[in-house]
């Protein structure tokens, strides 16, 4: 069981939230001991379950559900009654009776999502201090969260899958173009002329597969799952150049030689080349993570692998939002939990 966010003052959750500077210094100080973000699931989504079956929703009493006496998950549906559509989960301090009810709770952290698909994994408290004191808060209140949140996404017998965010791809490929390609075996490959040394589709997809078979007696665990290898298949050298080039305005933003905006062309020449990038740069997500070394911007992954999801393709321009192009070039990594 999750032990969350364990007082040693008298205020309630909600007002210490409310009133202190910064709500963040609150999950760290209470994380390094007291917020238990443990790899077993949490008990309200770990009751008996046959994954062929259609599995009852832990919503069904109620859109609320108490974690412990501090603190509740809320599922919050955007399509009216529609309990499948595009709804969100909300880790929410618990409230008592004598709260005034037209206050709005504190959202600590939210995950969407949408039929089966899970996606948007966000700690919602101020993003103040180190990158270690983040990834540790991240991970201490998204882990129940999303216990409950998959387990809400399998009432219809799908095997759920998640949509993560691969932030810093953009960051990390222009390092290693600076390092000429160290890092990336991609691209050195690229650079140097050379086709990378990786797992053919099917073999990868092998991987996969009995990865998922061997640590679960669940029938849809054994599912196949079509997974993407970083293989490039270049035809002649021109082609490379081409590739490369779209690659380095992806990820710096700089139009290429000749061009006036890193446009439709430029992904469209660069896609296959930064899905391969970012298949690459998504394996760079540890699991069980360590905050003083986990790479800041693959915390979504990483929170899926730790609940047994596996990266099973990138989306090209799964997101093409302004802001996000610049930090990952739209590509998102789609999951499987097997």
């Amino acid at each position: 069981m999750h032990h969350l966010l364990l007082y040693s003052h008298i205020k309630t959750g909600a007002e210490r939230l409310i009133s202190s500077g910064s709500s963040r210094s609150f999950l760290r100080s209470t994380y390094k001991r007291n917020i238990h973000a443990s790899h077993k699931t949490h008990q309200a989504a770990a009751g008996k379950r046959n994954k062929d079956l259609f599995t009852p929703s832990p919503f069904k009493r109620s859109d609320k559900i108490n974690i412990d006496d501090k603190f509740t998950v809320q599922r919050d549906l955007r399509e009216g009654d529609n309990t499948y559509g595009i709804r969100r989960y909300l880790l929410l301090p618990r409230t008592n009776d004598s709260d005034d009810p037209t206050q709005k709770p504190t959202i600590i952290a939210s995950i969407n999502a949408n039929k089966n698909i899970l996606f948007g994994a966000q700690l919602h408290a101020q993003q103040s201090g180190s990158d270690e004191d983040y990834i540790a808060d991240y991970f201490a209140a998204c882990e129940p969260l999303l216990d409950i949140a998959k387990e809400d996404a399998s009432i219809n017998g799908q095997q759920v899958q998640a949509l993560a965010a691969l932030n810093g791809l953009c960051s990390w490929v222009t390092e290693c173009l600076d390092r000429d390609g160290e890092g990336s075996e991609v691209l050195t490959s690229l650079l140097h002329g050379e086709q990378p040394n990786t797992l053919l589709d099917n073999d990868k997809e092998e991987q996969v597969e009995n990865r998922g078979a061997s640590g679960s007696s669940n029938r849809r665990a054994r599912q196949n799952v079509k997974s993407q290898s970083a293989k490039i298949i270049l035809n002649n050298e021109s082609d490379r150049i081409l590739m490369l080039d779209a690659i380095r305005a992806i990820a710096t933003g700089i139009p290429r030689p000749g061009h006036s905006v890193v446009g439709q062309g430029t992904y469209r020449d660069g896609a296959e080349g930064w899905k391969s990038l970012a298949w690459e740069y998504s394996n760079l997500a540890t699991v069980p993570v360590d905050a003083s070394n986990a790479v800041t911007g693959l915390e979504e992954v990483s929170l899926y692998k730790s609940r047994d999801g596996e990266v099973a393709k990138i989306e090209h321009l799964a997101s093409v939002e302004a802001g996000y192009l610049s930090v990952a070039g739209g590509a998102m990594a789609r999951m499987f939990f097997v």
